[in-house]
């Protein structure tokens, strides 16, 4: 395009943008790349299942890839799985052929504006529903929750990188809602037309930090992560010559928002009721992190319980390592409301169910099933707590030593204005 021509478009108005006639490589690009942010928003990681593509892309990987074990895990918090990489792949290349396939067909038309201008505003409401769930669940308490009793208890060096990042963050309910604000506050942004640039910058830089995060600490949302900076720049993309004579060439420029209109009064009235109701359901659907952080009630008896003394049938078993033990206990979590989880001393993990009576001091631990694993009293003395009753059919006198939240350097420092010393132990 002629230089007297780019800068007669940086002034031009949407609706005379529209009308400018593109090259073909420009209409190849820019109409490739709206096809394909409606097939990754189609295909995400948190979109609903396409059988038939599925089905698809698992016979793409096997025959043209050789990967003969292919298949789609199920209930897995991964997004980067082989399936997506190879997902990612082949909705590039069905992207690429069907944008081949319009322009073959609809070659007489000048450009694809409206369509793109279009798939700006469709990307806009995919960020920001995706920014403000995100948000919702760090600023109440959904996504990076504090650090149990299992986490405080396992080695610095046995935590896998993702699982120090969750240690990290949730080691600082504050640094966590700050997060959750700043994820919230891009997503409201991008809701809006006269804001959606300041909040596709905005959200651009928080996600970007998200995605280091996951691509650094192996964090198996990289491929997520990376879309939504990408939608990001993609929306950016209606001013980028705007933003680079002001951030670059220190020109004075105006900001042009996306104009699109419908052209009837009853389909604009239409448009801002679907708008309306979109967010009422965006907000709806995380309501439940807020209604679980306002009801959230304390746990009788929370803590890590270490073994000090296992007495079973008047028969003292030592607490030491041993993969044959599976009797003896080690240590003992109360973290989560209506469970429990025990450690043996052969290092399995059990899990049960619990009801903690406070008034009769009991500890009623039940199967999955329903059916009764042990009955226990208890009497506590400072951080020393000693159960007496049943196991299964055997009678069992427990002494557990307790730690609280606060007993630990990393939940229970608290913040200090003053450190006379860096704390970095």
């Amino acid at each position: 395009m002629p230089q007297n021509m780019l800068l007669m478009e940086n002034i031009l108005t949407p609706e005379e943008q529209i009308k400018i006639h593109d090259s073909l490589l420009k209409k190849f690009f820019g109409l490739w790349a709206v096809v394909y942010v409606y097939a990754f928003m189609a295909t995400s990681q948190f979109s609903i299942p396409i059988p038939f593509l599925e089905q698809f892309v698992v016979w793409f990987g096997k025959t043209f890839l050789h990967l003969e074990d292919l298949h789609k895990i199920t209930n897995t918090g991964s997004g980067d799985t082989t399936y997506d990489f190879v997902l990612i792949l082949v909705i590039t290349i069905l992207s690429l052929l069907i944008t081949i396939i319009i322009l073959f067909i609809d070659r007489k038309r000048a450009s694809y504006r409206s369509l793109y201008l279009f798939t700006i505003v469709i990307a806009r409401y995919y960020v920001a529903f995706t920014m403000i769930t995100y948000g919702f669940a760090k600023l109440f308490d959904g996504q990076f929750p504090a650090n149990g009793y299992s986490r405080l208890e396992e080695k610095v060096g046995d935590m896998s990188p993702m699982g120090m990042v969750w240690a990290f963050m949730g080691a600082s309910r504050a640094y966590t809602f700050v997060s959750g604000l700043l994820e919230f506050t891009g997503g409201v942004l991008l809701l809006f037309r006269k804001t959606k640039t300041i909040g596709a910058l905005f959200s651009m830089a928080v996600m970007l930090n998200v995605a280091l995060l996951n691509y650094m600490y192996d964090v198996p949302v990289k491929i997520f992560s990376t879309h939504i900076v990408l939608l990001c720049i993609f929306i950016l993309t209606f001013d980028w010559k705007l933003l680079y004579n002001f951030f670059i060439r220190h020109r004075t420029e105006k900001l042009y928002y996306n104009k699109l209109r419908a052209p009837k009064k009853w389909m604009q009235i239409s448009l801002r009721v679907i708008k309306i109701l979109f967010i009422v359901v965006m907000l709806n659907n995380n309501y439940y992190y807020l209604q679980r952080a306002f009801n959230k009630q304390p746990l009788p008896m929370e803590g890590y319980y270490a073994v000090n003394t296992f007495i079973l049938n008047h028969d003292t078993l030592p607490v030491i390592a041993n993969k044959k033990d599976t009797v003896g206990w080690s240590k003992m979590f109360i973290q989560y409301p209506g469970s429990v989880s025990v450690k043996l001393n052969s290092d399995t993990t059990i899990w049960k169910k619990v009801k903690v009576d406070t008034v009769k001091k009991t500890f009623n631990i039940s199967n999955y099933d329903s059916t009764q694993y042990a009955l226990l009293n208890y009497t506590m003395r400072n951080d020393t707590v000693a159960f007496n009753g049943t196991i299964k059919n055997d009678t069992a006198t427990i002494i557990f030593i307790r730690k609280q939240k606060k007993d630990y350097s990393l939940s229970g420092r608290g913040f200090h204005w003053i450190n006379e010393y860096p704390p970095n132990w």
